[in-house]
Parts: structure tokens; C-alpha cells; sequence
């Protein structure tokens, strides 16, 4: 989980990336779900969402992801 595949050519190394979260949202929600109905507890765009917001925060590790979302669960 140590890569990325946003391409930023063109942009100055120290500009950032400004992207809106509803239409990655969106995006996601078009993708199928393949995963079993046994122990689904979350919608599938949800949960990419918020690894994309942990992982874009410095988040590299599952455990710290879990850890991201969890404390921004309110």
C-alpha cells in the first residue's frame, strides 16, 4: 500500500492536489461490489473513500487506517 497512481505531471512537486471527495465517491459507487454478503458492514464506497482520506493523510498500514477512520468516526 506504499504506491500511488495519481499522475501530477505538469504540477510543481511542492504544489498539492485538489480533488472533490463527492465525485471520487461517486466514482466508487459505480464499482462493483464482489465482495461475500457475510460480514459486509459498510458500503464498498464508503470504505474506499476513507482509505483514500487516510492513505492521502500519511496512513501506509491497515492497522493504521482503521486507526485514522476510527478516530474520525463522529
Amino acid at each position: 500500500m506504499n504506491c500511488s497512481t495519481v499522475s501530477l505531471e505538469g504540477t510543481p512537486p511542492q504544489a498539492g492536489c485538489v480533488f472533490d471527495v463527492g465525485s471520487l465517491y461517486d466514482r466508487f459507487a459505480q464499482l462493483t461490489d464482489k465482495r461475500h454478503a457475510r460480514g459486509k458492514r459498510y458500503r464498498l464506497e464508503w470504505v474506499l473513500v476513507l482509505v483514500v482520506l487516510a492513505k492521502l493523510s500519511g496512513e501506509d498500514q491497515p492497522t493504521g487506517i482503521a486507526e485514522w477512520v476510527q478516530l474520525r468516526a463522529k
